[in-house]
């Protein structure tokens, strides 16, 4: 070996380390503008006007609901129906006096910071949002921008580097069969927290609004919107597993079936001997060069993520609105927490006894992959760095990384399963319904497979929420209360997502391809 091929891996790990040090350094710095600038950003985005639009929503809805309760209160004669129509009929009209008084008040902060925009006063605020949120947006579209190619050539070199189209089956089998078990331990955990802390008993719902986008997800029953996911929606050619359009699918980012299409085309590639192997190697030299293209993505990560978190903290209105979140439901956040928490460990003593690695290194060698994760709430996004931190920091061959990592991405939401689990016994536990052992059954299976269905986007996980709302028979309006914090928990449930693809990459490489 020669002096310079022994000074690259040192060369390699100490910019690893600035970079990681370079993106604490951007997280730190947006959560401190965020949080001690964020409300005058806020201001400067037009956030009171857009509150006030929500909070006229939200009043109309509150008055809608109660005279729903009204109405059902006179139609029975069961009087203790009707006491009970008539006792959340009354809840929701003290609701709504109180979102009007806060209307009221948010209506004169956006009159104030109009009077301000108009005497030039929001020159400076309005700059420092439009600079910032600039920032994170061009960060996370050029990440979006690699998600396709690097998709369909890491599975195509993944999928040829194993050689026999057997192995590619059995490579398939166990990271799909370990995903599943991995989600259904983060259903089974988040069930037992979320059971225990009983944090819905404490919640308080008044300014909380079912958007129309979660409105409209209630058409179709469960079946019908699980078998979407294979067959696609009618009139979208792009959609679905099996989409009728393929580039339409790619313009949709429908990882999917951008998977399923590469797992046939490169087990097919195997089949036709030397001409197939022209077009491996031209495969194998473009996902080197998307793997370069992620490097120098790399260099501008730090002012990226600065933009992505002090933007989103801004958004919501600063260390105000995030205080005032968390005091109307911080024991739904606690428990979701807590959650991830506890399966995160779980995934590190996996990956010590199936995986051979020591888990706390794993996890350090995952720790730029993670930190975009929390910044981008997107596992799809942060698919680059993810590849790139299993590879190099960690050792995984890029046979099991290029398979499983991209199939994980798609359909390995642990951290997604284990906080719809949460979600829907809370939203259930604030509205007074008490469920059964049959319905926790139902739930602990729906939300296992609900989130195969969810996509690594922001926020893809409330609307799979809805399959597992009507699985029970709740009302879907109870999303509503929850829909203030997602922003926040969105981020964490993403890096466990993330954090799991990684452990499966490290597994299946130890059990399945380093034995093949």
């Amino acid at each position: 070996m020669t002096a310079e091929e022994q000074q690259q891996p040192k060369q390699s790990s100490s910019g690893s380390f600035t970079g990681l040090i370079l993106i604490l350094v951007g997280i730190f710095a947006g959560a401190l503008l965020g949080l001690f600038y964020g409300e005058t950003m806020w201001r400067a985005a037009h956030g009171p006007t857009k509150a006030v639009e929500t909070l006229q929503k939200t009043l109309a809805q509150k008055e809608q609901f109660s005279q729903r309760e009204t109405d059902a209160a006179a139609a029975t004669d069961d009087p203790q129906a009707k006491a009970k129509f008539e006792k959340e009929a009354a809840r929701l009209a003290a609701q709504a006096v109180q979102v009007d008084a806060r209307l009221k008040e948010v209506q004169a902060i956006a009159d104030d910071t109009e009077k301000q925009r108009a005497a030039g006063q929001m020159y400076v605020p309005e700059t420092v949002w439009m600079l910032t949120e600039f920032c994170g947006d061009v960060f996370l579209q050029i990440l979006k921008l690699l998600v396709i190619p690097l998709v369909i050539t890491s599975m195509i070199t993944g999928i040829t580097s194993l050689g026999d189209i057997r192995k590619v089956g059995r490579v398939g089998v166990f990271a799909i069969t370990y995903y599943f078990i991995t989600t259904s331990i983060a259903v089974l955990i988040g069930l037992i927290l979320v059971l225990v802390i009983q944090p819905g008993t404490k919640s308080d719902d008044t300014f909380a609004y079912q958007s129309e986008s979660v409105s409209a997800k209630e058409r179709g029953t469960p079946v019908e919107k699980l078998l979407e996911v294979v067959r696609g929606k009618p009139g979208d050619p792009g959609s679905g597993m099996f989409p009728a359009n393929i580039f339409q699918a790619a313009t949709s980012t429908n990882v999917l079936a951008l998977i399923v299409f590469a797992i046939v085309f490169g087990s097919a590639l195997t089949t036709i001997g030397e001409e197939g192997e022209i077009v491996i190697r031209f495969f194998k030299a473009a996902n080197e060069a998307v793997m370069k293209m992620v490097h120098l993505v790399m260099m501008i990560a730090p002012v990226g993520i600065f933009g992505l978190v002090a933007s989103n903290i801004a958004k919501n209105g600063g260390a105000a609105g995030f205080g005032d979140q968390m005091q109307r439901i911080g024991w739904y956040v606690a428990a979701v927490t807590i959650g991830l928490l506890l399966h995160a460990v779980v995934l590190m003593v996996i990956v010590w006894y199936f995986g051979n690695k020591n888990p706390i290194k794993y996890a350090l060698g995952m720790a730029r992959a993670l930190l975009t994760a929390v910044s981008t709430a997107s596992s799809s996004a942060t698919l680059p760095i993810t590849i790139e931190c299993v590879e190099e920091n960690n050792g995984v061959s890029p046979k099991a990384a290029g398979f499983v990592l991209p199939l994980g991405a798609t359909i390995n939401m642990d951290g997604t399963a284990l906080y719809e689990a949460i979600a829907v016994i809370f939203i259930a536990q604030s509205l007074g319904i008490q469920l059964g052992v049959g319905e926790l059954l139902v739930i602990f299976l729906t939300a296992s497979l609900a989130a195969v269905g969810a996509a690594g986007v922001p926020e893809a996980g409330l609307f799979t929420m809805v399959i597992v709302l009507q699985a029970v028979g709740l009302p879907t309006e109870g999303v509503g209360i929850i829909l203030a914090i997602d922003w926040f928990l969105d981020r964490l449930r993403t890096t466990v997502n993330v954090f799991g693809d990684s452990i499966g990459a490290a597994v299946v490489d130890n059990l399945v391809v380093s034995r093949a």
